[in-house]
């Protein structure tokens, strides 16, 4: 966003929105409040009336993250109702491409300090936080489970074997760790079916 584009209307979400550009342009090793500030046209004290310091706004853009993540994996099911199996595939690939597109997100949301939104293994069930990304995940191949009769033992582990999956071939792909010459989301498709 350059600095036309505030206009003195809300400087939070405007923190926010330009934070997110900068993490995924320059990492969190070149963030500074500074440069956030510089590219939303105000001074570099202003984000001092909305955060403390740049773990708060970081934190804050996890936040966003989450919750973009979120919307990318619900829209994703919603393409097709009363179809479970296709559902999960299509879940799987967003999940994938989320991650390998915005790399630094990836880096955020699975290997900062943040557990707002934890998964907790309690009686051999996984509990997920209502609206978070991975209750979307775990409850849409529930309902995948339910329609292939999968005995209900099993949902738990084979939950997350499927996440395991779709997170750690989004990782080796987004780190270049495997490189794949056709399109890594028909790849992605055919490994979910």
């Amino acid at each position: 966003m350059d600095k036309a584009a505030y206009h003195h209307g809300d400087l939070k979400k405007a923190l926010i929105d330009n934070g997110l550009l900068l993490l995924n342009k320059e990492g969190i090793e070149g963030f500074s409040l500074r440069k956030v500030a510089s590219m939303c046209g105000v001074s570099h004290t202003a984000p001092y009336k909305h955060f403390k310091d740049k773990d708060e706004l970081i934190g804050e853009i996890i936040d966003e993250i989450w919750n973009q993540f979120y919307l990318v994996l619900r829209k994703a099911i919603e393409l097709y109702p009363e179809q479970p199996e296709l559902q999960v595939v299509e879940m799987g690939k967003e999940y994938v491409n989320f991650m390998v597109e915005n790399p630094e997100y990836l880096k955020l949301l699975f290997l900062s300090d943040s557990t707002s939104y934890l998964v907790r293994i309690e009686e051999d069930r996984l509990n997920a936080y209502k609206n978070s990304a991975f209750k979307v995940f775990k409850d849409t191949v529930e309902n995948y489970f339910k329609e292939i009769k999968l005995s209900k033992e099993l949902y738990m582990q084979k939950t997350l074997t499927m996440w395991s999956m779709v997170h750690g071939f989004a990782l080796l792909i987004s780190k270049n760790i495997i490189h794949y010459d056709g399109e890594y989301l028909a790849l992605v498709e055919n490994m979910i079916k």
